[in-house]
């Protein structure tokens, strides 16, 4: 584990050792001077090298070093992009998905990658750059959503979307687009990571998923919680991927499998595979 992980791990210990001791005004007047020597950072994650400028970023990275976060799920996405292939991505971030992606599309490839989180950009460009694939990934400022039009983008954290957040540190306008709209050719796989807003940006690209050459994979994140404050629901998600003609499973991180939707999970959260039905 590189150094600095293994110092930030144990000044979390310690900061949650002077919590018990009810010394939590002391570990949060020197916290922020504390953890500024972490807030940039370059970190070799499964094979990817990963800038980042926050902590917020950092527990990220941590996540997918440490607990292996991701790591079917990237796996999968990269067996089922074609070489040569076109994916579109809804919520780059700092790039770790769009990386791997960009790879298995390989040099005649290309990666169409929508971010509106404008503050991410530059080190989203600086990760793309390090691990070689800037020149077949476009970065699009945009959200994708049902219906073209302007919309209030949260960011709190390592939390962002479209929904209203209380605890929101900034909120900006960002343009909301139809992927039918932004995207002129045929798309191979498609990842959608938006926070809530995944089914409103399926909804965007119906054009896209009705063509003859329709993505050949969906990979989509399916956050219960995320999608009701979005004004949606897991079941719906689910009934519309099923009748666009996907066979839907979810990806099982900790037995490295994809499983059937009967088989309920215990996460908050989980990514679903779906494959177009023959």
């Amino acid at each position: 584990m590189p150094l600095k992980l293994v110092i930030l791990s144990a000044l979390e210990r310690l900061a949650a050792l002077a919590r018990r001791l009810r010394l939590g005004f002391l570990v949060d007047a020197l916290a922020p001077r504390l953890s500024r020597p972490f807030e940039r950072f370059a970190l070799d994650v499964g094979g990817v090298r990963l800038h980042g400028t926050d902590l917020a970023q950092l527990h990220y990275v941590r996540e997918l070093a440490e607990q292996g976060r991701e790591r079917t799920f990237v796996e999968l996405l990269a067996n089922d992009i074609p070489r040569g292939g076109v994916v579109l991505e809804g919520g780059a971030h700092l790039g770790f998905i769009t990386v791997h992606a960009a790879r298995a599309a390989g040099p005649e490839g290309r990666v169409i990658a929508f971010e509106p989180n404008a503050s991410v950009h530059a080190v989203l460009q600086t990760n793309l750059q390090a691990n070689g694939v800037a020149d077949r990934v476009s970065i699009l400022p945009f959200a994708l959503g049902e219906r073209a039009g302007k919309a209030h983008f949260s960011v709190s954290g390592d939390t962002s979307g479209l929904f209203d957040s209380e605890n929101a540190a900034a909120a900006v306008e960002v343009d909301l687009v139809r992927a039918d709209e932004a995207v002129g050719g045929p798309v191979d796989v498609v990842k959608l990571d938006v926070e809530g807003s995944e089914l409103a940006a399926l909804r965007g690209m119906e054009g896209l998923l009705r063509r003859n050459h329709a993505p050949r994979a969906l990979f989509v994140e399916c956050h219960p919680e995320l999608l009701e404050r979005a004004g949606a629901s897991r079941d719906e998600l689910l009934d519309w991927l099923r009748a666009a003609g996907y066979d839907v499973k979810w990806i099982d991180e900790a037995n490295r499998r994809t499983a059937p939707l009967s088989e309920p999970w215990g996460e908050h959260y989980v990514n679903l595979r779906c494959l177009r039905e023959s």
